[in-house]
């Protein structure tokens, strides 16, 4: 071998080598190779170029959970329970909801004591003001729409019982009626009134007609009271009123009839006229 091609062979060895050496130089090391063994491997860590950027970062997983809501578990307190939901936005008290209060139809009266058994239990379910808006409104809403259709309804019940019972008692209608009242203003008292226009029962014609029953039947003959209040007024009613009167001698109407000297008499007297009159007509 000649010395040219000795020289040229050590020549590229020594390039070799540098070349090598320089490329060990540029390996940095990173600040993950100071970390446990555990963690060395860990991708996460990756994204990070150095131990700022890490820092930075976990400082700002800190403000977040800061400011987030956990949800308590089973195991939660009270307390915790109770944070939460101030967290959520519920209000400190029931009464610092807000609001805006509905406008209701005419005639719907407004229920104070609903609206403060509502707030209290939204509260305690820890509702912020948002969800209990909401709630309220769809609450009235439909609480209007079916206050309105009972309305309709009722307005419809009273036109049929009506339309029924023209048809049932014809040119004796208004007369017939005014006797019902008349029953139902002495016998009834304001709980029954209230009751009677509140359900719906006084509108129905089967009640109507059964009360017409009573007046004819036992409110004339049998308790004459104030002849204003008591009288008949159609022929049919006054002949019924009369056969029972004279059907029931041992009464003490009957008894007044027949005895001048009792203190109803002339009072029973006049009665009986005014049937004859209404049976007979004017003479």
């Amino acid at each position: 071998m000649s010395e040219e091609a000795i020289t040229s062979e050590v020549e590229a060895a020594e390039s070799t080598e540098e070349v090598k050496e320089e490329t060990e130089e540029v390996v940095e090391k990173s600040w993950r190779d100071e970390l446990p063994e555990e963690l060395k491997g860990v991708k996460t860590l990756e994204k990070f170029k150095d131990v700022s950027g890490l820092a930075k970062s976990y400082v700002e997983t800190e403000r977040y959970f800061e400011g987030a809501v956990r949800i308590p578990d089973e195991k939660a307190s009270p307390e915790e329970w109770e944070r939460y939901y101030t967290k959520l936005g519920r209000p400190e008290q029931a009464d610092g909801y807000e609001f805006e209060k509905a406008e209701l139809p005419e005639g719907m009266s407004y229920d104070e004591d609903f609206e403060k058994a509502f707030l209290n239990k939204a509260h305690s379910a820890g509702l912020n003001n948002k969800q209990v808006g909401e709630l309220y409104d769809w609450w009235n809403s439909t609480s209007k729409d079916i206050y309105v259709q009972n309305q309709v309804e009722s307005e419809n019940t009273i036109q049929r019982a009506e339309i029924e019972l023209r048809a049932d008692w014809g040119r004796q209608y208004d007369e017939k009626l005014a006797g019902v009242q008349r029953l139902v203003d002495k016998y009834a008292d304001g709980a029954d009134k209230k009751y009677l226009e509140e359900s719906g029962v006084g509108n129905n014609p089967g009640l109507a007609r059964f009360l017409d029953r009573l007046a004819k039947d036992f409110g004339e003959g049998r308790h004459l009271g104030d002849p204003k209040v008591n009288a008949f007024t159609d022929p049919e009613s006054a002949k019924l009123a009369k056969d029972a009167f004279y059907n029931d001698t041992k009464s003490d109407d009957y008894q007044a009839y027949f005895d001048e000297t009792h203190p109803r008499h002339n009072q029973v007297v006049k009665m009986v006229d005014r049937w004859n009159q209404t049976i007979h007509g004017e003479e």
